[in-house]
């Protein structure tokens, strides 16, 4: 049984250290509003299963809107809430740091085995 963590960023934490989270964020934060075909060929390499279950959990923690445009077929879109506009501001903050730690030689992606 999963007992809550009394940190209080634990749960998003964990909800961005899913398989192409944070992809999927920082592709709608410097994109804006896609498509879902748009989406997937933005980030080559997932599966159409596992971005539409990154782009559940998220909508599911209000990071994300889902905009279903009643066309035939339906048409839908996403985009960051505001919530998910906030967090892509600070993981941006993030940016910077990675790129002095590169210039420094540290490879984050060599350090997780370059697993997503």
């Amino acid at each position: 049984m999963d007992t809550p963590s009394p940190c209080p960023v634990d749960a998003v934490l964990k909800l961005l250290a899913g398989p192409w989270t944070t992809h999927v964020l920082w592709i709608l934060q410097t994109h804006g509003a896609l498509r879902y075909g748009a989406l997937k060929r933005a980030i080559p390499g997932v599966s159409s299963r596992l971005l539409t279950e990154r782009l559940r959990r998220l909508a599911a923690a209000g990071f994300v809107e889902r905009e279903v445009i009643p066309t035939v077929p339906p048409q839908v879109s996403y985009a960051l809430s505001p919530r998910g506009r906030r967090l892509g501001e600070i993981l941006a903050q993030l940016q910077p740091i990675v790129r002095e730690w590169e210039e420094e030689g540290i490879s984050l992606q060599a350090a997780l085995g370059g697993d997503r």
